[in-house]
């Protein structure tokens, strides 16, 4: 593992705060081409505790591995629906030059596309790990888990 300065560990934290607001952001507007960009490859994706405190019964739905398939599975989910998510209190460590790991508090809510039915309100954490490929940051693996969620 290389040493990473200070200097250059606040700016890998501060890219990769930047990465999940980019996340959120463009979740919330339905910018799915960009939303792509937010994640490696690779990447994997354990939703399994969006509706719930505890894993679904059917968890292994809600795990989606490769960058595509993340995106495809979150386009399934919200592009109908008017969506609200904050992220704040991001606990990032950086481990080398090109990884890192974090948690990050979030807040989401859920309308219908009318925005007059609220469908979900949920609390919670992001647990995840990040990559810099070509210079560049991304979401290498993402887990959702929830300390209080209001369904319907």
């Amino acid at each position: 593992m290389s040493e990473v300065s200070a200097i250059e560990q606040l700016i890998a934290i501060e890219e990769i705060k930047a990465l999940k607001a980019r996340y959120f952001r463009l979740m919330d507007t339905k910018d799915f081409a960009g939303l792509r960009a937010v994640f490696a490859d690779d990447a994997t994706f354990d939703a399994s505790c969006s509706l719930s405190l505890q894993p679904a019964e059917d968890a292994a739905n809600w795990i989606h591995s490769g960058g595509d398939a993340i995106v495809a599975f979150v386009r399934a989910a919200v592009e109908t629906l008017r969506t609200v998510h904050h992220g704040h209190c991001h606990e990032i460590t950086v481990t080398s030059p090109t990884q890192a790991h974090g948690v990050i508090a979030m807040e989401d809510q859920i309308w219908d596309l009318a925005g007059t039915v609220k469908t979900l309100h949920g609390m919670g954490h992001y647990h995840e790990t990040y990559v810099k490929v070509d210079g560049v940051w991304r979401i290498h693996t993402s887990r959702i888990s929830r300390l209080h969620v209001i369904v319907g």
